[in-house]
């Protein structure tokens, strides 16, 4: 008899997820980051810090069309596409300007999709991601 042997999937790039402040994040470097920025916040280096902020890169794609009932004819909407969406990690102000951060593991493990996604984003919002390898980087 062979027993079968069931696999629990690890994440995606073997990071640990932590809790900091009853946060969970997703990796302890961009835990390690949230302590420094909110450091930063206290000292007023930077001001209105967000987490996991979405923004909409693409909308989503609907089709109006009539539905027949027995009495009348209604008018109905469905989504074709779901919109396409890019959550950043950290959003704050610093020096009147808007940054927008985003902690990675290194240069090397960027997927494609989240360059395309930098990509639509500069072109939509006219603003780059900051990409953070480092947690201590300077804020």
């Amino acid at each position: 008899m062979y027993k079968q042997i069931k696999r629990v999937k690890g994440s995606k790039y073997n990071n640990k997820k932590v809790i900091y402040d009853n946060i969970k994040f997703d990796s302890t470097k961009e835990g390690k980051r949230y302590l420094i920025l909110k450091d930063a916040e206290k000292k007023s280096i930077i001001t209105n810090l967000e987490l996991q902020v979405k923004f909409e890169l693409i909308p989503s794609i609907k089709e109006e069309y009539i539905k027949h009932l027995k009495t009348k004819d209604k008018s109905m909407t469905r989504t074709l596409q779901l919109p396409i969406t890019y959550i950043c990690d950290f959003r704050y102000i610093k020096d009147g300007q808007e940054v927008i951060e985003d902690v990675k593991a290194s240069p090397k493990m960027i997927p494609n999709d989240y360059k395309l996604k930098e990509k639509l984003f500069f072109w939509k919002f006219r603003t780059r991601i900051r990409r953070v390898f480092n947690p201590n980087d300077e804020v």
